[in-house]
């Protein structure tokens, strides 16, 4: 019982990151600001991780021409997703991100399905069905804007690929050792232009990048410790988190933020597609 109150919060706390996302968008970051400081925010987070790790005998690092390859391709994949979240929330809302977010999980599973990994079955193809209805009939005019599609395109499949890669690397470090590190570098590598004083002019985002990532945090911390007691709770964390974003633009008085009863529907689909490919 326990556990599915773990699912839900970790649920909530990435819905609630995805609306903190939507404000620095409508505050006015830049793609640049907001992948720097994402991944300069990130670095404290990683290294409580880190600590904890050391503490419960998981913190691990091992040297090696693979995970360095690995931790390249993963630098990059990170940094073209990140500039693709301002982009996309520019034109669409959270509840619309996170559904059009899903259609990695559908391409991860046909990938797996075609590599013998998964079992493609009638409850699968099912649920691939589902999803793709569900997307569609979530997506509206907003879609036909070709800077939106070329943003969303690049992130459904630097998300798919950024996955791979962290499957791959975390047998040689950690999840800590390999968040810390990942994202140490690309601040140190991107540092240039940054300074005390651009840092004091964008204090008030910068504080909002924060409360991003502190969701963020809770909800990868979370995700990765229903990952390590229970595989297929872990896996409901997505599909909760879409009912979050849901439940909370309910709250919000401006129509245009709030779903149509077109797009409830599409994504009461698309939740029970993701469901029904997890089982």
């Amino acid at each position: 019982m326990v556990l599915i109150y773990v699912v839900i919060l970790a649920g909530i706390f990435g819905a609630i990151g995805q609306y903190v996302d939507k404000h620095l968008v409508n505050i006015g970051i830049s793609r640049n600001d907001y992948f720097y400081y994402m991944c300069l925010s990130m670095i404290p987070f990683s290294m409580i991780m880190m600590i904890i790790e050391y503490f419960t005998n998981q913190l691990k690092f091992e040297l090696g021409w693979i995970p360095i390859l690995l931790l390249l391709v993963a630098m990059f994949l990170r940094y073209k997703k990140q500039h693709t979240i301002v982009g996309c929330l520019t034109y669409i809302n959270p509840y619309e991100d996170s559904a059009y977010l899903s259609l990695s999980i559908v391409i991860a599973f046909i990938i797996d399905a075609i590599l013998g990994i998964e079992n493609l079955g009638i409850i699968s193809i099912l649920s691939i069905v589902l999803t793709i209805v569900g997307v569609f009939t979530i997506a509206n005019s907003k879609i036909k804007i070709k800077n939106l599609q070329k943003d969303l395109l690049v992130r459904i499949s630097t998300s798919l690929l950024m996955s791979y890669a962290t499957h791959f690397i975390l047998q040689y470090w950690s999840n800590a050792v390999f968040l810390f590190v990942l994202n140490l570098f690309l601040t140190i590598l991107f540092s240039k232009g940054y300074h005390i004083s651009y840092h004091q002019e964008h204090k008030t985002m910068i504080k909002w990048v924060f409360v991003q990532q502190a969701f963020g945090f809770c909800s990868l911390y979370l995700s990765n410790y229903l990952a390590s007691n229970s595989v297929t709770l872990s896996s409901y964390v997505r599909p909760t988190s879409i009912i979050a974003v849901v439940v909370i633009s309910m709250f919000f008085k401006e129509k245009e933020k709030k779903p149509t009863i077109k797009q409830i529907l599409g994504i009461f689909l698309v939740v029970l597609g993701i469901f029904l490919i997890q089982r």
